[in-house]
């Protein structure tokens, strides 16, 4: 599976959806979303550190999540609510879809690899 990196995200969140939120503010909003896959999912620490050439986590299909992230908070910051809403629902289908194919081929995420029962 291929990763994406931080400008192919960029690149994309431009492409379909104009806005004037400068690098940094969407660097920031990618930082955030990579914050919660190490976090949540992989059970790991994050550094913060990003640029346009750094790859992000979580390879295609789930790498989508990261656009729909960036842009739901720009439509967060333009009150679109309804707009945001959808975007945050395509960020948490394909952030628990991934999570749940972390945890099927026995990756991190939940700390427990089997069930032991008594």
């Amino acid at each position: 599976m291929s990763k994406l990196t931080v400008g192919q995200v960029l690149q994309q969140v431009d492409s379909f959806l104009p806005n004037t939120c400068d690098t940094q503010q969407k660097l920031h909003w990618l930082r955030q979303a990579e914050g919660f896959v190490a976090a949540e999912i992989l059970c790991v620490p994050f550094d913060g550190d990003m640029t346009e050439d750094t790859h992000l986590t979580v390879p295609e299909p789930y790498g989508e999540m990261y656009r729909h992230y960036v842009e739901a908070q720009i439509h967060y910051i333009h009150a679109e609510m309804e707009r945001f809403n959808n975007a945050m629902a395509l960020w948490n289908s394909l952030f628990l879809g991934y999570q749940n194919q972390q945890r099927r081929n026995g990756g991190s995420g939940s700390g427990v690899t089997a069930l032991k029962l008594c």
